[in-house]
């Protein structure tokens, strides 16, 4: 039930998380899911994901995405200028894309 609710990554059930925990490697696709990982928050673009994502996500962790909101981490300034100077709605119009990695120490 929990995948297809829209709920936030950091909501997941206690079990299901237990269960993720023994897995190598965790894919979430798609721009939604992105979303429900960072909490659909404003965060400022070069915050690292794992910066996010490590203190509560029970596996390693690889997100894709096409951008189509204006949230993202990760992202540092130099690569953002360049995208906006390319393309003004770079990071809603789905023409750009980022594929991310946290590890579990």
């Amino acid at each position: 039930m929990f995948w297809t609710a829209p709920r936030l990554f950091w909501e997941m059930p206690q079990s299901l998380a237990s269960d993720l925990s023994e897995a190598r490697l965790i894919i979430v696709k798609g721009d939604a899911n992105y979303r429900r990982l960072v909490g659909d928050c404003d965060w400022p673009l070069s915050t690292p994901l794992s910066e996010v994502v490590t203190p509560w996500f029970p596996a390693p962790l690889l997100a894709l995405r096409m951008l189509k909101a204006e949230i993202a981490l990760g992202i540092s300034e130099d690569v953002a200028a360049a995208a906006r100077a390319k393309d003004g709605d770079w990071m809603v119009n789905g023409k750009f894309a980022q594929i991310q990695f946290v590890g579990k120490e």
